[in-house]
């Protein structure tokens, strides 16, 4: 082959190679780049449209009660006349013997957690094909004591140290504040949301697919 051939065919290789490269980043990268945005678009548009949906139809829900608590207390007030020498300055305290005295009281009632489902929040991750449900944190929606379970009984009184229950009174508000301590130690707070999310996921499963994922959870 001629030298003159072989500097043509070089030429010719060179061209194609030059050529080649012009059309992939000229051409097809950019035939492939405007599909890739209108998939995102369109996954964007699909996305927003079910999440409008969900929030909607949950936010329908408004404030539900997700978890129950309820209790039936006895208490016993006791009172004991004391020698007391701090007013004195002497650091002495004790207990004078038969001057003590009780009486108990009961009472019963419920407290009611839940969520405020008009709070919801929704997420989307387009790359990740997913929309997340955001649930506000439950709480505290109610507490009843009922006013005919609150007694007193067993008076045991000394008269060396009389003792009137209506001194001792201690005011609904104070009880139920109480009563709601106990509960959110024994859960009350947390098996609301449990529920509550157990409960949207039940509401959203028939909306997820294959295409878009859907998750539950509540927030911080």
């Amino acid at each position: 082959m001629k030298v003159k051939n072989v500097i043509k065919l070089l030429i010719l290789v060179a061209i194609l190679c030059i050529g080649g490269s012009w059309w992939y980043f000229e051409v097809y990268s950019k035939r492939v780049d405007p599909m890739k945005t209108d998939n995102e678009g369109i996954i964007q548009e699909e996305l927003t449209a079910l999440g409008e949906t969900l929030q909607s139809g949950i936010r329908e829900l408004g404030e539900l009660n997700t978890a129950e608590y309820y209790f039936s207390r006895v208490e016993t007030v006791e009172s004991t006349k004391k020698i007391d020498l701090t007013s004195i300055g002497i650091d002495f305290i004790h207990d004078i013997p038969l001057t003590s005295n009780s009486f108990s009281y009961s009472y019963d009632g419920e407290i009611k957690a839940g969520i405020d489902f008009t709070d919801v929040k929704i997420e989307k991750d387009v790359e990740k094909k997913q929309i997340t449900v955001i649930l506000p944190q439950a709480r505290i929606l109610s507490s009843i004591i009922d006013p005919d379970s609150y007694v007193f009984y067993e008076v045991k009184n000394n008269i060396l140290n009389p003792i009137d229950p209506q001194d001792y009174a201690v005011s609904f508000a104070e009880l139920i504040h109480a009563e709601e301590e106990r509960a959110v130690e024994k859960g009350i707070l947390k098996k609301a949301n449990e529920n509550a999310v157990k409960m949207i996921r039940n509401f959203v499963g028939s909306y997820a697919s294959e295409d878009y994922k859907i998750t539950v959870k509540t927030g911080e």
